[in-house]
């Protein structure tokens, strides 16, 4: 999602929770269901990926985006600290449109952020 498609949809999002992600391997801990979509994917396992990181030429960051586009019951934002989307949710928070439950600005400036929402009826992952 891009993010203008999130300041014009966000009130239409419920359940929002802010993930940090401080590496690949930290990202695929979160949830066991993202091995087995990297797998099916990319067609080698996760070890292969840490093993023999050329196989993949994408950056950790690319790779998140791609995953995440598989996952179907959720919506997620992702965002790093000052692209394009991280401004937007500063400028949702500075005029109280939405609390994000942290200070969004003062994020980590190596970290990728990933903002999951629920989708109307969907059902429920725990990351963690």
């Amino acid at each position: 999602m891009i993010a203008i498609d999130f300041t014009e949809t966000c009130s239409t999002y419920e359940n929002f929770e802010i993930w940090e992600v401080d590496s690949i391997e930290s990202f695929f801990k979160g949830n066991q269901i993202l091995e087995t979509i990297f797998t099916d994917f990319y067609k080698i396992s996760v070890e292969d990926l840490f093993e023999n990181r050329i196989q993949v030429q994408e950056t950790d960051y690319q790779i998140i985006l791609k995953l995440l586009k598989e996952v179907s019951d959720k919506t997620f934002f992702v965002f790093t600290l000052h692209d394009k989307n991280h401004f937007e949710l500063i400028g949702l928070q500075k005029m109280k449109v939405m609390n994000f439950g942290i200070d969004i600005e003062k994020i980590k400036h190596n970290h990728i952020y990933i903002m999951i929402m629920d989708k109307q009826s969907s059902r429920s992952l725990n990351f963690g």
